[in-house]
């Protein structure tokens, strides 16, 4: 109910959370004090005193989206105690392209974001750092695998490798909103596991 007394943060995280819904419903567009005061239950004036005019609105909440979405920094999911770097770089990927699916409506907010930040320059760089922090997060495991097998990745192989990893999400986030029904997370990694594992030395038959 309006009015209703919560500390700061939550309040803030309450907005938020409205922000979001009322974005994913309605778009970017739909995003105004007035309807997010409503799905909040406080009043507009609240919603201002936290977040001003709708362009810091809708900045605070794309920080909140990509806290929400982005998944860098996370530890790793479980695997084998004798997994290589390689298993467990894939281990990571897997578990972004899984979640995925249930992300599909903050990836579809992000991809609108995305647009809107072809003309803002705010948005447009709050995401480039974003992406940016994505791709270093893979940073410690793509030196863990090239450490392993220098002599297959050369020099630069790490910040190329963290950049596949990190685009091969990306790009697969698209293929998730445009066509859910058919992205597969395990039919998408078979180039990127065929990429990661080492070539198995094919024998050569005795005369």
């Amino acid at each position: 109910m309006p009015g209703r007394k919560l500390p700061e943060e939550q309040r803030r995280e309450a907005i938020l959370r409205a922000a979001y819904a009322v974005a994913a419903r309605e778009g970017l567009a739909g995003v105004t004090a007035r309807a997010v005061a409503a799905e909040a239950g406080v009043s507009s004036g609240l919603v201002f005193f936290h977040f001003g005019e709708k362009d810091a609105l809708l900045a605070a909440l794309l920080d909140w989206l990509l806290a929400h979405t982005l998944v860098a920094g996370e530890l790793p999911p479980p695997v084998r105690p004798d997994a290589g770097a390689a298993e467990r770089m894939l281990a990571v990927v897997r578990r972004d392209l899984t979640a995925l699916r249930r992300a599909r409506p903050r990836v579809e907010l992000f991809f609108d974001y995305w647009v809107l930040g072809t003309r803002d320059p705010g948005i447009r760089e709050t995401i480039r750092a974003a992406l940016e922090r994505y791709r270093a997060s893979f940073l410690p495991l793509a030196r863990a695998v090239v450490a392993e097998s220098p002599e297959r990745w050369g020099a630069e192989g790490a910040e190329s490798l963290a950049g596949v990893a990190a685009s091969f999400v990306e790009g697969s986030a698209l293929r998730a909103v445009h066509d859910p029904e058919g992205f597969d997370p395990d039919r998408a990694m078979s180039a990127l596991v065929a990429l990661l594992r080492p070539p198995v030395p094919v024998s050569t038959p005795r005369p």
